[in-house]
């Protein structure tokens, strides 16, 4: 009889096991549309300075305390040149926002400084002014990396010191990212230390930051059904890595 419930606790353990690895779906094709049709916005303005007495960014506040930030959602000027825009950032951080409620800043025409290669300039000024005010636990810095690269992920942390002891938020977003079919994952091949990157300004601010690098594969859903595909799961691991924060 002990043997018996032994293996009937056994069998159920397993069972139980196997099913906490399924998850709903959370993401749906409508939110891939409005992902498309938030980048045409940000496409249209990439290489266009803003209007007069405009800002060339925007913050769109949120309840919750994670902050994402694209600061090449649009084209951006650095060393007296124009720099082309990370493709499909903008429009990430936006549907995040909807959806999650988080915070967000992005650029929304051409940048007068790259906001990721200088620290005078507005974006900073503005960047600086929010995580004083609402203090996030962690910055996720959102930037698209050319296709041809053979990670789908690359983490920049500063060889390991941008989050600031909380790896339990790295380790999550990497546990994430991996479950939703991220799972090529590359460790600071672009560190984040060089220049005066996003991550490095809330590193000295004492802000635990990660540069997320993403293969623009995943960033270009009007490409077609893989390529919507490829987008949908990097928006679901997204959507559960501020679920687990909380």
């Amino acid at each position: 009889m002990k043997l018996f419930l032994f293996f009937l606790f056994l069998s159920f353990s397993t069972f139980s096991i196997s099913q906490s690895r399924y998850e709903k779906a959370i993401v749906s094709p409508n939110e891939i549309k409005d992902i498309i049709n938030y980048e045409k916005s940000f496409s249209d303005n990439d290489s266009i300075p803003p209007p007069k007495d405009s800002l060339w960014f925007r913050y769109i506040p949120g309840s919750r305390n994670v902050l994402f930030t694209a600061p090449h959602a649009t084209s951006q000027i650095r060393n007296g040149s124009i720099k082309q825009p990370d493709g499909g950032t903008g429009s990430l951080a936006v549907i995040l926002n909807k959806l999650k409620n988080v915070p967000v800043l992005v650029t929304t025409y051409l940048s007068p400084s790259d906001p990721n290669y200088y620290d005078d300039n507005d974006f900073k000024r503005k960047l600086s002014q929010i995580v004083d005010s609402i203090k996030p636990i962690i910055v996720i810095d959102l930037h698209g990396s050319n296709p041809v690269r053979p990670y789908d992920v690359d983490f920049g942390t500063l060889n390991g010191l941008s989050f600031l002891g909380r790896k339990d938020l790295f380790d999550s977003l990497s546990y994430e990212l991996s479950s939703n079919s991220l799972e090529n994952q590359s460790l600071n091949f672009f560190s984040a230390s060089t220049n005066q990157t996003i991550t490095k300004f809330l590193y000295n601010k004492n802000i635990p930051c990660i540069q997320l690098e993403i293969n623009s594969n995943y960033l270009s859903p009007d490409e077609g059904n893989i390529y919507s595909q490829k987008t949908a799961q990097l928006l679901q691991a997204l959507l559960r890595f501020i679920e687990d924060v909380y």
